[in-house]
């Protein structure tokens, strides 16, 4: 994802880089600070948005970029305004701010149980559906109770001193914020934090979520480059990036349609070339093999057999699988594939 960001020219997030950028109903903070600032930095951003536009703005992160949703109620370019008046603000004043966000939050609430339980102040056995719980963290508020919640937030569940340090390195030039224009597309990184924010999150709808991973899987797929050798006459060896393979892949100098596709690097593969596919070494066989069996895809299904090889962790059966129930390069087709990859994984964990 980061290569196909380069190749569209968009810059690359950092840790001395902000990119923002905005998606659909999102504005898409990528920050890679990790996931205690980043939460920090959501729930600060969240917060003083809610407190602006009067309504409360769903967030998400992750470590790599905050998600805001905005509801046609404000943009990127209101996000990098309120950036720019925090970098300008003095850290008492966003440690305040955040203090504000923070006691709101469900984080806050669940350390404040756990502290008053510590304390004494609540029986293990208090059974809450019949108690207010706003009321009763009400009721702790200027306590050292309090305090000791508050103080553990800060230390366990976020991480301030980080984000006050970001603000201050953004104040003296040491990191740069840039805003990107996709005309509505998200960016391939974007993609990649969409996909997993979906997972753990209801911020983006089942139906739009569906579209988002197929135009990332169609987008990641075509992107990879791979080397392609003749297995008829064994005198071609070339690495191509799938999307730019033709419908039906032939070899240059015999015509041939047994073209095998090998997901190593050239030089790899010149050696089968140079002896003809004969008097290999083990390894060299083993690559001769692999070689066989996916020319024998490729000549039955084209490029779209290369698309389902470019799939992560997928054998040559797998791919098989999905071809002969998909031979189109359809939603449904993309669907498989990443249906095939899910469970590609759970075989590397059982």
């Amino acid at each position: 994802e980061t290569v196909e960001n380069v190749k569209l020219s968009y810059p690359v997030p950092t840790d001395r880089r902000i990119v923002v950028e905005d998606w659909e109903d999102f504005v898409i903070l990528h920050a890679n600070f990790g996931s205690l600032t980043n939460r920090s930095l959501a729930q600060l951003l969240g917060h003083i948005l809610s407190e602006e536009k009067g309504y409360a703005v769903a967030v998400q992160h992750d470590p790599y970029r905050i998600f805001l949703r905005t509801v046609g109620a404000f943009r990127s370019e209101d996000v990098i305004e309120i950036m720019e008046r925090l970098k300008g603000s003095p850290d008492e004043v966003i440690r305040e701010a955040l203090t504000k966000a923070t006691v709101k939050t469900g984080i806050f609430k669940r350390r404040m149980i756990h502290v008053a339980r510590r304390f004494g102040a609540l029986k293990k056995w208090v059974d809450f559906s019949n108690i207010s719980l706003r009321s009763l963290l009400q009721s702790f508020e200027g306590t050292v109770i309090y305090d000791e919640a508050l103080k553990e937030t800060f230390t366990k569940d976020l991480d301030v001193e980080n984000l006050l340090k970001v603000f201050r390195m953004l104040r003296e030039g040491e990191i740069e914020m840039v805003k990107i224009e996709t005309g509505g597309e998200a960016t391939p990184i974007a993609r990649l934090g969409i996909e997993r924010v979906s997972m753990k999150t209801d911020l983006i709808p089942p139906e739009r979520m569906k579209r988002i991973l197929i135009e990332s899987a169609r987008v990641r797929l075509l992107a990879e480059t791979f080397t392609f050798v003749c297995t008829n006459c064994w005198g071609y060896v070339e690495m191509v990036p799938v999307k730019d393979l033709p419908e039906r892949p032939v070899c240059p100098k015999c015509g041939s349609d047994r073209i095998g596709l090998l997901q190593v690097e050239e030089d790899k593969v010149l050696p089968l070339v140079e002896k003809r596919g004969e008097r290999l070494t083990k390894q060299e066989r083993r690559l001769k093999e692999k070689a066989l069996k996916t020319a024998k895809l490729i000549s039955k299904y084209g490029k779209l057999a290369a698309i389902a090889l470019a799939g992560r962790k997928l054998t040559v059966s797998d791919c098989e699988r999905i071809l002969s129930e998909e031979n189109e390069l359809s939603d449904r087709f993309f669907e498989l594939i990443i249906e095939a990859e899910r469970n590609a994984l759970k075989r590397r964990f059982w």
